[in-house]
């Protein structure tokens, strides 16, 4: 059984979450709270295996309830859930404890998956594509580079030219995400400019967008 508390300051999106993790086999929830200080509170005293918890949170935000458990050696699986997440917000969750991020506007699938997945180990999880982006099965073969069907389709859009504002147009996504996406391909196939990916790009012979 995975015990889970969920942290979240919005109420609908709170009882949704609840009556999600409560239809899961396996899955108990605990506690839920609605603000930084509770959060804190609940994983101190119910010692749960996993805690969801919004990153913009009142009283105490959710960095600092990560930063707050990590000091307090609480060993507790948490996944960050955000609105909008950039390359220095999910570089933050990490450095502060968090197990992984999911963004609010992907599937409730994606965030029973995230949690189980944090529970058996998994370093690190990130959700952060688009909602009708299917969750990739077990063994699946990634794209070239070893970059997702979306990833690829990104690079190959900053191949063609388009700055951040017009692929996140083209995407139907937030500019903020597109970075985040292109953060991501940055770090997966080891480059650190938009030069250098289209050189890497046009090596592997993928210059069509």
């Amino acid at each position: 059984m995975i015990d889970v508390v969920i942290a979240d300051d919005h109420p609908i999106v709170l009882a949704g979450l609840t009556q999600l993790f409560r239809q899961q086999a396996g899955m108990r929830v605990v506690a839920t709270c609605v603000n930084g200080l509770e959060a804190l509170d609940a994983v101190r005293t119910h010692r749960p295996h996993a805690l969801l918890l919004d990153l913009n949170m009142p009283k105490l935000d959710g960095l600092r309830v990560l930063r707050t458990l990590t000091a307090e050696r609480i060993g507790v699986s948490t996944i960050v859930l955000t609105a909008e997440a950039n390359a220095p917000d999910v570089a933050a969750a990490r450095a502060a404890g968090a197990r992984g991020i999911v963004l609010k506007e992907l599937s409730p699938q994606h965030v029973i998956d995230a949690v189980r997945r944090a529970h058996a180990g998994a370093e690190w999880i990130e959700f952060l594509g688009r909602p009708r982006d299917p969750l990739p099965e077990p063994g699946e073969q990634q794209d070239s580079l070893g970059l997702t069907p979306r990833e690829l389709e990104l690079a190959g859009l900053v191949v063609s030219g388009l700055r951040n504002r017009d692929i996140a147009a083209r995407l139907g996504i937030s500019e903020g995400t597109a970075k985040l996406h292109l953060y991501n391909v940055y770090k997966k196939i080891g480059v650190a400019s938009r030069v250098e990916l289209v050189l890497r790009m046009r090596s592997a012979g993928l210059s069509e967008a």
